[in-house]
């Protein structure tokens, strides 16, 4: 079993833009820039799965204030507040984009 992971950036205009883990990890590091990104103060939102059996998966998410300098790069990153706050309509999107290309196999009842 093995952890998937994905990621996705969240604007105060409601869009959401996902990245993958080679994109991510440069843009952490510095090496990416994302000009469309420049002076803005955003949020991240990192979606993770496990497969616990055949029939059930473990979701994760964590999330993080970001915050990219005149060029785009990544300057800060600090814990999500109130005032940042992922909302919850966005974070589930996020969580069923991630897991869309997952197949039930059955129906799922909650």
């Amino acid at each position: 079993m093995s952890i998937e992971t994905r990621h996705f950036v969240v604007t105060h205009d409601g869009n959401v833009r996902e990245f993958t883990a080679d994109q991510a990890n440069s843009i952490g590091n510095g090496t990416r820039c994302l000009p469309e990104f420049a002076d803005s103060d955003l949020n991240y939102l990192q979606v993770s799965w496990i497969p616990q059996s055949e029939n059930e998966i473990r979701v994760q998410t964590a999330g993080a204030s970001i915050h990219f300098d005149d060029k785009g790069r990544l300057a800060k990153t600090d814990p999500v507040t109130n005032l940042d706050r992922i909302a919850r309509f966005e974070h589930d999107t996020c969580v069923q984009w991630a897991l869309r290309d997952l197949t039930a196999e059955h129906p799922t009842y909650n």
